[in-house]
């Protein structure tokens, strides 16, 4: 009995970000898709949970290896010491907001925000935004 391929859900509708662009793009996607069902993972289990994924079958270790290293750099994921010594990876906020911010529209967000929390997101950019110019 063949086995069916995971594919990444990107169904055009969300925020397009960087971070789920291209080939590369899609292996993040399948990465955290991967660590938000369980985490922390160590590299094993992330490749072979992503091998399942369409597109990504013969994602080599050398690969995941330096994907995981750029999305700890950019601070979508953390990298943690097992119990064992193994390095595991678990993800962080960022990943989660990229993760939902890919899922829904910003026309989605604004329909459905009262005017209380339309004011709360809105303070929060402008305070992500206020940090960034301080820096």
């Amino acid at each position: 009995m063949a086995r069916k391929r995971k594919e990444t859900k990107n169904h055009g509708k969300g925020t397009e970000l960087d971070v789920f662009k291209d080939r590369a793009g899609r292996a993040n996607l399948a990465i955290f898709e991967v660590l938000a069902k369980t985490s922390p993972q160590n590299i094993k289990q992330i490749l072979k949970q992503i091998s399942r994924y369409k597109g990504l079958e013969e994602t080599y270790y050398a690969s995941l290896t330096k994907r995981l290293n750029r999305l700890r750099e950019e601070g979508f994921i953390r990298e943690t010491k097992q119990a064992t010594g193994q390095k595991s990876y678990e993800l962080q906020m960022k990943a989660y907001l990229a993760m939902f911010l890919n899922e829904y529209s910003m026309q989605d967000i604004i329909t459905q925000a009262a005017d209380t929390q339309a004011a709360m997101i809105l303070m929060a950019l402008l305070n992500v935004l206020a940090s960034k110019e301080e820096s």
